[in-house]
């Protein structure tokens, strides 16, 4: 079956091109001129009991920019796991972060070449993706279960649920994979750079800082294990006492 991509743009050549292209690569695409439209687009398709694979949402839009409908997408248990790429002419680091801290999955600079857009959603979708050949999760414990335990702090690695004193937190693709590749070796050291080759994919762009503000949002969303997760200056992050 083919990918669902919904393209968000308020500028219309810009919908058309990316369709064009997309569809030619044997995607679905769907397109909205805005948020409040892309918004009835998503409800009405998961109503109907389909999906969206990927949204390709531009930042710059009135009156909703795409950050503010990509929070709203990001804290509706239907739409969180849905992968983001900004599309966006923002290119200043502290845009950056705002946009990954919201939890966006790459970063598409205007203008773009098609091309590059073409990589970028092939490599979201493969990454994000149950029949993706290429897993960058992190497996299991030594016992061979398919959980990771620390007290009440579990996390599903099958279903990638996370359940904090027996309540389910909900949480990002990236933020999941950074939390379980710190709790699968309590008390080891990870670099900044070793936690982005894990959680995040060749090709997409990313900064060191990056990593602080994800484990700033999952301090947050594990209630009180959050101080566990410990910064090591100038060597990284540690989950532990």
């Amino acid at each position: 079956m083919a990918k669902r991509i919904l393209i968000v743009d308020d500028e219309p050549d810009i919908c058309e091109i990316l369709r064009f292209n997309l569809e030619m690569e044997d995607y679905e695409v769907l397109t909205a001129e805005g948020a409040e439209e892309a918004q009835r687009i998503v409800d009405r398709y998961l109503s109907n009991g389909n999906s969206i694979d990927l949204i390709l949402l531009d930042v710059m839009m009135t009156p909703k920019s795409g950050f503010e409908w990509a929070r709203e997408l990001k804290s509706d248990t239907r739409t969180v796991g849905v992968p983001i790429i900004f599309c966006t002419a923002k290119t200043l680091e502290e845009d950056l972060l705002q946009g990954f801290a919201i939890g966006s999955d790459d970063y598409i600079f205007k203008p773009f070449r098609i091309s590059e857009v073409k990589a970028r959603v092939k490599a979201v979708l493969r990454r994000t993706h149950s029949e993706s050949k290429e897993s960058n999760t992190i497996i299991s414990t030594p016992t061979g279960s398919n959980t990771i335990k620390y007290e009440g702090l579990v996390l599903d690695l099958d279903r990638k649920e996370c359940y904090v004193d027996n309540k389910e937190v909900v949480f990002t693709r990236l933020e999941f994979e950074v939390l379980a590749l710190l709790l699968s070796k309590p008390g080891q050291v990870f670099s900044r750079e070793k936690i982005l080759q894990v959680a995040w994919p060749n090709n997409t762009i990313v900064l060191d800082r990056t990593v602080d503000v994800h484990i700033t949002r999952i301090r947050k969303k594990i209630g009180r294990y959050g101080d566990y997760l410990r910064a090591k200056f100038s060597y990284g992050y540690m989950f532990g006492r």
